[in-house]
C-alpha cells in the first residue's frame, strides 16, 4: 500500500492509547471531569470567589478565581445553561462594574469573552478601556486599574445595545473620563510581568470586540524585546523601553512565559501586516475544469496546467528571522532548559511543588506553559513533550475530591490543572497568527546538552514548532500531538467532550461543513469515541466523504490512517459508482480488519456477489479472495 505520509505524524493526538507512563487518555479525560465536577461543586451554594490569584499581595481576592474556575468549567465542556455556570455569569456581569483591580478586570473580561455572548460586549469594552488606562510607559500592568465612582457604574449599568463591533458610546465617554488615572499611571509607572501577562491575553482578546488597541500592543511589543536578559527570560518586576535590564537571576519558567505571550502578539501582527502588503497573486492559467468533478471537493481537484505553464511556479524566498524571531528563539531555549531539568527530576513527569518559589514548580507556571504550547503549536519544547510530562503529574496528584491544592488555593489551582489538561485556548486568532509566521523560522527550544528537536512534518494550519516546509498534499494532513492551535484538533476535542443534548447537533455541523478541518476532526474523533456515538461518528465521516471525487477517495484509501481508509471505502461504495469495484477489490488487501469488511460490504451492494474474506482474515485467505474477485471483475468486463 502506498504511503504518503511518514509514520511519525499520525494521528496520535486521539489515536495513542497511552498519552504519557502513567496518564492514559481515558484518565486524563477523568481528571479533567473530576476536576470539572469539584470546580461546579463550589457553586452549587451560590457563587463566591476565593483568595488566591498568582503574585502575592494586592488584591487578588474576589472575583478573579470565580471567573478563572468559570473559564476551566467551560473549556471542560460544562454547557453555559448548568446551574453552577449561571451562577458564575450572572456574578460576573454584576461584579464586573466596579472591579479595579488588574487580575480581576482582566479575568472577568476573559470570561466574558469566552462565554461568547454578543450581549457582553459593552461590557467587555468597559473592562478593556479601564484596563488600557492603567498600562505603564513600560508597556505593563500593576495591581491596580483605576478606581470606579458608584456614578460611572451607575451610568455604565445603563447601557444600551448599539451596534456590534463598535466602540459603545457610553464605554467611550467612560474612556475619555479615565485621562486623570492615565496620568496617574504615567507618574507611578509601576508594573510586573505576572500582571501583565493577564493584561496582554485581555487586550488581545478585546481586539475583536471594537476596542482600539493597537497603541497598547505596540507598547507590549517594545517591552518584552527591551527587558529580555541574557539567559532569554524576564524578570519579574521592571522592564520596558528606556529602563533597564534587570538580572538574569530574576527569570522564572513562568516569566518566559509571559515574554513568549508578550512577543507573540507583535509575531502576529506582522503576519497580518504581511498578508495586508502582499499584493493579490493571479490564479495560475488552466485548462476547464472536468465537468465530472465535483466543484466542491475541498481535498482534491489539481489544475492542469496549460502547456508551458508551471505547475509549482518558483517560491518566495523565506523571510529572514527579525529581532521578534531571534528573542522568541532565546526564551524558548531558556525555558526548553527549566523544563528538561523539570522533566529530569521528575523522571519524565513535571515537578509540583517543593520549595522553588512563585513561578517555578507550580499550577500557575503549568498554565503558563499551556498557554505557551498551544499559541506557539509547540509539540515538544527542550527536547520534552510538554504536555505528557504535564498530564503525567497532574493525573497523579489530583485530589479525592477532584481538586489540586496549592497556595493559591483549592479553587484556582484547580482551573489551573484543568486549563492545562484541556489544552486551551482562549486566544486562537493569537495562535493561528504565530503559528503561521514561525512555520519555518522558530525551534521548540534546545533539548538537553544543546540537542535540538527533530523535524516532524507540517500541519495544515501551523506546525510543531520545529523547522520545515509545508508541502501540497491532496489528502487531509494528519493531526498531531500536541497541535491544539490546529482547528481540527479543536473542533474533534469538542466532539469528543459534548454534551449529550449537543452530540447530535455538532455532529450533523461537522459532517455537512466545508472544509478539511472538518474531515480531519471526524477522523480524529472517531477513535477517541466508542459506543453508538463511535459508530455515528464513523457513519458521519463516510457520508462526508461521498462529496469527494473519485481521485480523492482513492488517495484516501491509501492513507495511513485506518478510519480515513474505512471511510473511504465506503463512500466509494455509498456512491453507487461500479468504477469503484477495482478500488474495492485492492482494499480487500488493506492490513486493517475493519477496512477489509467495509471493502467486502461495499462489494456485495455494488455487485450482489460474495466472494469473501471472513472476518478476521489471514494474508492468504486475503489473497484467495482478491483472485476470486479478479476473476469475476474480468469476466464482467469481457
Amino acid at each position: 500500500m502506498s504511503k504518503h505520509i511518514h509514520i511519525a505524524a499520525l494521528l496520535v493526538f486521539l489515536l495513542t492509547a497511552q498519552i504519557a507512563s502513567g496518564a492514559t487518555q481515558k484518565e486524563i479525560d477523568a481528571a479533567i471531569k473530576k476536576g470539572s465536577d469539584s470546580l461546579k461543586a463550589r457553586y452549587g451554594r451560590g457563587p463566591g470567589g476565593l483568595p488566591g490569584l498568582p503574585g502575592g499581595g494586592g488584591g487578588e481576592t474576589g472575583i478573579g478565581p470565580t471567573c478563572l474556575a468559570g473559564i476551566a468549567m467551560l473549556e471542560a465542556g460544562v454547557p453555559v445553561n448548568d446551574d453552577a455556570l449561571k451562577a458564575i455569569t450572572e456574578t460576573v456581569r454584576v461584579s464586573s462594574y466596579t472591579q479595579s483591580a488588574t487580575y480581576q478586570v482582566c479575568l472577568c473580561l476573559m470570561y466574558l469573552d469566552r462565554l461568547g455572548d454578543p450581549a457582553d460586549e459593552p461590557l467587555i469594552q468597559m473592562l478593556a478601556v479601564r484596563l488600557l488606562a492603567a498600562q505603564t510607559p513600560g508597556g505593563g500592568w500593576g495591581y491596580q486599574c483605576a478606581q470606579v465612582p458608584e456614578g460611572d457604574a451607575v451610568r455604565l449599568r445603563a447601557m444600551k445595545p448599539e451596534k456590534a463591533g463598535k466602540l459603545h458610546s457610553e464605554v467611550l465617554k467612560y474612556g475619555q473620563g479615565l485621562a486623570a488615572a492615565r496620568a496617574n499611571v504615567l507618574q507611578t509607572g509601576g508594573d510586573d510581568n505576572s500582571n501583565t501577562q493577564f493584561g496582554v491575553l485581555a487586550v488581545w482578546l478585546a481586539r475583536k470586540h471594537g476596542v482600539p488597541v493597537e497603541d497598547a500592543l505596540d507598547l507590549i511589543e517594545k517591552r518584552f524585546l527591551a527587558s529580555q536578559n541574557q539567559n532569554g527570560g524576564w524578570a519579574y518586576s521592571g522592564g520596558g523601553p528606556g529602563m533597564p535590564v534587570a538580572p538574569s537571576i530574576g527569570a522564572s519558567p513562568s516569566m518566559y512565559c509571559a515574554g513568549l505571550l508578550g512577543l507573540a502578539t507583535g509575531i502576529a501582527r506582522r503576519e497580518e501586516r504581511r498578508l495586508k502588503a502582499e499584493p493579490a497573486k493571479p490564479e495560475p492559467k488552466t485548462e476547464p475544469a472536468d465537468p465530472k468533478k465535483n466543484p466542491d471537493d475541498p481535498f482534491f481537484n489539481p489544475p492542469t496546467p496549460v502547456k508551458g505553464d508551471k505547475l509549482n511556479p518558483k517560491k518566495n524566498p523565506p523571510r529572514q528571522p527579525d529581532a521578534r524571531d531571534r528573542a522568541v528563539q532565546a526564551a524558548l531555549a531558556g525555558l526548553g532548559v527549566a523544563i528538561a531539568d523539570s522533566a529530569k527530576a521528575g523522571r519524565g513527569a513535571l515537578v509540583l511543588g517543593g520549595n522553588g518559589g512563585h513561578g517555578h514548580h507550580d499550577l500557575y507556571f503549568f498554565w503558563s506553559l499551556e498557554r505557551i504550547g498551544v499559541i506557539y503549536g509547540l509539540d515538544k519544547i527542550g527536547g520534552v513533550d510538554w504536555y505528557e510530562a504535564g498530564a503525567q503529574t497532574l493525573v497523579k496528584t489530583q485530589g479525592p475530591d477532584g481538586s489540586w491544592g496549592g497556595s493559591y488555593g483549592a479553587e484556582v489551582c484547580t482551573s489551573f490543572a484543568v486549563l492545562f489538561l484541556c489544552r486551551s485556548n482562549l486566544a486562537r486568532d493569537l495562535s493561528g497568527g504565530v503559528q503561521k509566521e514561525t512555520g519555518t523560522e522558530m525551534k521548540a527550544g534546545a533539548g538537553p546538552a544543546g540537542t535540538e528537536p527533530k523535524p516532524t512534518n507540517p500541519v495544515a494550519g501551523g506546525t510543531s514548532g520545529t523547522t520545515g516546509t509545508t508541502t501540497p498534499n491532496p489528502t487531509p494532513p494528519p493531526l498531531v500531538p500536541g497541535a491544539t492551535g490546529n482547528e481540527a484538533v479543536t473542533i474533534a476535542t469538542e466532539l469528543v467532550r459534548a454534551a449529550d443534548a449537543d452530540w447530535s447537533k455538532l455532529l450533523a455541523k461537522t459532517r455537512d461543513a466545508k472544509g478539511t478541518v472538518y474531515t480531519q476532526a471526524l477522523v480524529g474523533a472517531v477513535s477517541k469515541l466508542d459506543g453508538d456515538r463511535r459508530k455515528e461518528a464513523r457513519e458521519a465521516l463516510a457520508e462526508r466523504l461521498t462529496r469527494m471525487t473519485a481521485a480523492t477517495l482513492r488517495e484516501m484509501a491509501k492513507n495511513e490512517d485506518m478510519e480515513l481508509r474505512r471511510a473511504s471505502v465506503l463512500a466509494m461504495a455509498m456512491k453507487d459508482d461500479k468504477d469503484h469495484i477495482a478500488d474495492l477489490v485492492t482494499a480487500i488487501s488493506d492490513d486493517e480488519d475493519v477496512v477489509v469488511r467495509a471493502a467486502r460490504a461495499g462489494l456485495k451492494s455494488l455487485t450482489g456477489q460474495d466472494f469473501g474474506p471472513a472476518a478476521n482474515a489471514t494474508n492468504a485467505e486475503k489473497r484467495i479472495a482478491v483472485a476470486s474477485w479478479a476473476e469475476w471483475l474480468a469476466k464482467k468486463q469481457k
